[in-house]
């Protein structure tokens, strides 16, 4: 099972998201342009879960919109915790 946690109020560090997503980061921003989406950058390679929630989020409900997929636990970075 897959995991989504949500920062609003202050950005993590790159320690705490390094730890929450199990390795080195990687960014996407969100369909809606809202928020940022935070992927261990290597999970494929890894052989992580689909993380069908996290794409939603990324790609939108239409799984014929989606040309790739996100795995693994994620961070959401919404408002004041946007990264710079």
């Amino acid at each position: 099972m897959t995991n989504i946690t949500v920062f609003t109020d202050k950005a993590p560090t790159l320690e705490e998201l390094q730890k929450l997503v199990g390795g080195y980061i990687n960014v996407v921003e969100s369909l809606d342009g809202e928020a940022d989406i935070v992927l261990d950058e290597e999970g494929k390679l890894k052989g992580k879960e689909v993380n069908e929630s996290a794409t939603k989020l990324w790609l939108g409900d239409d799984k014929a919109d989606w040309f790739d997929v996100l795995v693994g636990d994620v961070v959401v970075c919404r408002g004041k915790a946007r990264l710079a």
